[in-house]
């Protein structure tokens, strides 16, 4: 034997073996999933890094949940939206997690609490998804679904949503484990399980419920096809494991729904509700949805379910095509490439951060369409996963029937998406495992594949948007670059080219018009913005009239964006807007957006306008000359008790104590620091109360400390 040949083998052997375990360790999935879970981690944080969406002021859905759940969570009684019975579950969430904020001082802590359940559910979903694809079909195949629902835009932005899809869709995902577990272990605690998660998931979302029946088919054809004798039996015990805890957890709202309302209402009459409006004889005479919600309003709460299954009657006797009228429209709206449909078509982002996280929007679109072309292949293919097949396409079937009756929101196609991704992933993963070939069976999802494609790419002009969202936001790229340098001709080009590549860009027009503003140019602003309707562009307008000196409308305008705008506007407007000079201003008269931020909405009491402070708030205050460094600054102040506050102007801090009895002037000397300065910024601090925890029939539930009429510069 050769001894140096000997020794040079063992050392390459040696040399060898921390790669072997390297890539040994690198295929094993747990090291892929903890991968997975960090990056979806990464991601959700990030995107609520840059999201500014804030239910607390806005008009929508999540404004309308968090006000009830705020509500409930103060005085512990539960009320109903004022024209339809809404799901209550996840306004019960809402509400414990708002609770838990209230008790430590403020309920956007409460907000924080949310968001971080649902990003931990969300999380939870990756291990989940790749154990529910791993057990139907394969590894490969759980790792591509685990993929899809850490990185795929819909994810990481569902759980920073204030709304009922985040929970509703965690359940249903824990659902369809739980089936599945119980398919391979056969324990009745998974059908337990999944019973009470399908029902959270109905108390979450009134769809919930119509998992049902998916779920009993897959229950008992599972159950039928394992047994040999007992069959009937055994089908009838496993079918009641599953729906008796549905039944129980549904049953305590169903029952308070029929004593409240002398009507059985399972959990809600919003399906019933959408579905008379898009069929109503307003909607269809073209009078809109605003006078179907009139007549609704009119009429008590305890008839409506009555008067909506009449009407319903009526119309499926007399005009029965209404119900099919929109489907083919609704049914092609549903396979559009949806982060491009809100990036590049629609007329505003309406406040989602859809500029700051476009390359993993487009990226979400690319896997969108891959899964959903891919999944018909599995969809139509031989059986490899057995019953469960029936609760993927009862799901997407139901679900495309329902928005083709009513209407398209993305939120609502979570499920066709869900079901799509898991079947679209079985697909992908045979990419590379075998030649291709199609048996006979392939040929159907062929034929299936090839029409949503052509439904896909013939729904828009994908190239064109394309390209013209290119050269629009190239234009508006150059336009801030140009805002930097400070070159108002260069800025003024850019906006203009924005415009021309795409004139119905409401966003664009806002900034353009704001620009527009700061420049003085009023008239041209006007002309700029259009009559496009989004809360930002409302903040503009009010900001022109402002300036104008169309006080009234000023006021309406910026008092309603304020309210509704779905964002904290006041940072909005600190951001955006240069008002004009003074050397006194008042809060609280709705006028003073742009010079303040931190506060509550305005109050008035008498003459007296004003706003609370929550715990810290900025003034920042342009005068009309250049500052002596003598001056005074005048705070009229009031508390309803004594309330230490820290005044800060720039490195000067001041100490004062505001005391209860009403409106008082506190005067601190202007620091020498401000010599020569056409602005003053003062910060305010103090420490907080919460009104319903420290008085007596008191509900309110923010977080107040000072109460601020006026500040002026002597």
């Amino acid at each position: 034997m050769d001894y140096s040949s000997t020794c040079t083998s063992a050392i390459e052997q040696l040399q060898r073996r921390p790669l072997t375990r390297l890539h040994a360790l690198i295929r094993q999935p747990v090291v892929w999933l903890v991968l997975l879970m960090m990056l979806g981690l990464g991601l959700r944080l990030w995107f609520l890094a840059v999201n500014r969406i804030d239910p607390r002021f806005s008009a929508a859905d999540d404004g309308d949940y968090y006000a009830r759940a705020l509500q409930f969570a103060v005085t512990g009684e539960y009320h109903d939206n004022s024209w339809l019975v809404r799901p209550p579950g996840h306004i019960f969430f809402f509400a414990a997690m708002l609770k838990i904020g209230l008790w430590l001082g403020d309920p956007a802590i409460g907000i924080s609490l949310i968001r971080a359940v649902q990003i931990g559910l969300s999380i939870a979903l990756i291990p989940l998804g790749y154990d529910i694809a791993r057990r139907l079909f394969d590894r490969r195949t759980g790792v591509i679904f685990a993929t899809i629902l850490a990185i795929w835009m819909p994810m990481v932005e569902l759980p920073a949503l204030i709304l009922s899809e985040p929970l509703f869709f965690s359940m249903l995902v824990i659902h369809a484990w739980m089936l599945v577990r119980w398919r391979d272990e056969r324990r009745a605690r998974w059908l337990i399980g999944a019973g009470i998660t399908l029902a959270l998931a109905a108390l979450a979302r009134s769809p919930g419920l119509y998992g049902v029946p998916f779920a009993v088919l897959f229950i008992a054809l599972s159950v039928w096809q394992a047994a040999h004798q007992l069959r009937l039996r055994r089908v009838i015990l496993a079918l009641l494991s599953f729906l008796l805890p549905f039944a129980i957890t549904i049953a305590p709202w169903t029952i308070r729904n029929y004593l409240l309302y002398h009507d059985l209402i399972v959990v809600d009459t919003l399906g019933p509700v959408n579905l008379w409006i898009a069929m109503s004889d307003a909607v269809h005479e073209g009078r809109g949805e605003g006078e179907a919600k009139g007549i609704l309003l009119q009429i008590p709460q305890s008839e409506r379910q009555r008067f909506i299954s009449a009407e319903l009657r009526r119309i499926l006797q007399t005009e029965p095509w209404r119900f099919i009228r929109n489907s083919w429209p609704h049914f092609q709206h549903i396979w559009k490439a949806q982060f491009i449909e809100d990036f590049l078509v629609k007329a505003s982002f309406f406040t989602r951060p859809l500029r700051s996280v476009w390359p993993l929007g487009l990226i979400g679109d690319l896997i969108w369409f891959a899964f959903t072309v891919a999944a018909p292949f599995t969809l139509l293919s031989r059986l490899r996963e057995g019953a469960f097949r029936l609760i993927a396409l009862g799901w997407i079937g139901y679900t495309c029937l329902m928005v083709m009756l009513t209407h398209v929101e993305p939120r609502y196609l979570l499920p066709i998406w869900l079901w799509l991704a898991l079947y679209g992933a079985a697909a992908l993963a045979q990419i590379g495992q075998q030649p291709l070939h199609f048996e006979r069976y392939s040929w159907a999802g062929l034929a299936v594949s090839i029409a949503l494609v052509a439904l896909i790419i013939g729904y828009r002009d994908y190239p064109q948007i394309i390209r013209h969202g290119i050269a629009r936001e190239q234009a508006w790229m150059a336009a801030q670059q140009a805002l930097a340098r400070n070159d108002p001709a260069a800025v003024e080009q850019a906006y203009q080219a924005m415009l021309t590549a795409d004139p119905d860009f409401a966003d664009g027009r806002a900034d353009f018009a704001r620009w527009l503003l700061a420049q003085g140019r009023y008239d041209e602003a006007w002309q700029v913005i259009g009559d496009y309707q989004t809360h930002r562009g409302n903040l503009i307008r009010g900001a022109l009239a402002r300036a104008q000196g169309d006080d009234e409308t000023a006021k309406l305008l910026l008092r309603n964006t304020e309210e509704l705008a779905g964002e904290d506007v006041q940072r909005l407007a600190l951001e955006w807007l240069s008002p004009s000079p003074t050397f006194v201003l008042t809060l609280g008269n709705d006028l003073d957006l742009g010079y303040v931020m931190g506060f509550a909405l305005g109050e008035q009491v008498g003459d007296t306008t004003f706003r609370w402070l929550h715990r810290e708030g900025i003034i920042r205050l342009p005068v009309p000359t250049l500052l002596t460094g003598t001056e005074i600054i005048a705070l009229r102040l009031a508390a309803p008790q004594p309330t230490p506050l820290t005044v800060m102007v720039g490195s000067q801090v001041y100490q004062i104590t505001v005391v209860p009895g009403g409106w008082r002037v506190y005067l601190l000397p202007l620091p020498a620091t401000t010599r020569g300065t056409d602005e003053v910024v003062i910060t305010l601090q103090a420490p907080t109360f919460v009104p319903y925890r420290q008085f007596a029939d008191n509900t309110d539930a923010r977080p107040l400390s000072v109460m601020v009429n006026q500040i002026a510069i002597r």
